[in-house]
């Protein structure tokens, strides 16, 4: 445990080089680090407990006359420590935050809240945003309805057992009697009703093949064709936004790790496999993330319920991150989704 090798003077010098090197993105001087902080203790002592965490692997010098930057080490270490230190610590990085989150929100569309939503906490957090939505393919079918709206439009109305309706529209080029689209909604429920929604996606179309007979084809077709799209897939379940904010930080300067980045985020089925398996508040840092391409990043993610599906909220950006504030914007927004999203 980082605790017990470092001294309560190294946690101290340590916890302020990593708030300046958070803030101003270069590497710390004892002197401009003793000032900024207002220490008290000597510059001779500052320069003795740094050299001691640099044995210790928590900070590297670029160059023999540069200052100190912190390592992966040392930010394990802030985010352990100095932020599992009680709550008062949240409380103070949350600050204003929560109040710019209920602004910005005062302005979402719940239809596309999980979007608005990866927008805000990438603009707050000068990172890329993430919001996974919940995942219902676990979640069993209650109910199936199929009502006409226009000649040929019709609307699948499809109720879950704990979880949001969700209404299907479906254009056909055919027209069917009241009769026929009743007919189809008692099959429907006969068939599905009861599955769990990825069972239904998976199965709908060999459950519903036998009913052919006496019902029009081209209107069982499109009713197979838009189930099959009940949940969407987890990439398209993944919103992200903030990419520019990336770009322009100066631990992505070479062109390749940002490519290597964008790459992942790209495919977005992959991106999205990695957060889904996120519960609680999980900090994953440099190395410690799976991904070759996160090498450089910090992925901070908070897990919410719907209904008793998992969506995720998260913020990836470089190591260099302000920890407390991220994690506080994380937690804030994962505690207001379920309200956002139900």
């Amino acid at each position: 445990m980082v605790r017990e090798v470092l001294s309560d003077r190294e946690e101290q010098v340590l916890a302020a080089l990593v708030r300046a090197h958070v803030e101003l993105g270069v590497a710390i001087g004892s002197a401009s680090l003793l000032k900024r902080e207002q220490l008290d203790v000597s510059p001779a002592t500052i320069r003795k407990t740094l050299v001691s965490l640099e044995v210790k692997g928590f900070v590297r010098q670029l160059h023999t006359s540069a200052g100190r930057i912190p390592t992966n080490k040392a930010y394990r270490f802030y985010t352990t420590f100095a932020l599992g230190r009680g709550a008062a610590a949240g409380g103070t990085a949350l600050g204003t935050l929560g109040d710019q989150i209920e602004a910005r929100l005062q302005q979402a569309s719940t239809d596309e809240i999980h979007g608005q939503l990866a927008e805000i906490i990438g603009g707050l957090s000068m990172q890329l945003g993430l919001v996974l939505a919940p995942n219902f393919e676990q979640v069993r079918v209650a109910h199936l309805e199929l009502v006409r709206l226009a000649e040929a439009r019709m609307l699948l109305v499809v109720a879950l057992e704990t979880g949001p309706v969700r209404s299907l529209v479906i254009e056909v080029g055919t027209t069917a009697d009241a009769r026929e689209i009743a007919g189809i909604s008692v099959r429907l429920n006969e068939r599905l009703a009861g599955l769990t929604v990825w069972e239904v996606r998976a199965t709908v179309r060999e459950r519903i093949r036998e009913l052919g007979a006496g019902f029009e084809p081209e209107l069982l077709r499109a009713v197979v064709d838009e189930i099959e799209t009940l949940t969407a897939p987890p990439k398209d379940s993944l919103h992200v936004a903030g990419a520019r904010n990336i770009c322009v930080q100066p631990e992505f300067r070479d062109a390749t790790d940002v490519a290597d980045l964008f790459d992942l985020v790209e495919h977005r089925e992959i991106l999205a496999g990695l957060l889904s398996d996120r519960e609680g508040v999980v900090v994953t840092i440099g190395d410690e993330n799976e991904r070759r391409e996160l090498r450089l990043c910090s992925l901070v993610t908070a897990s919410y319920q719907v209904h008793g599906a998992i969506g995720v909220v998260g913020v990836m950006g470089p190591t260099r991150m302000p920890y407390d504030r991220v994690v506080a914007l994380v937690n804030y927004a994962a505690a207001r989704a379920p309200d956002l999203v139900s």
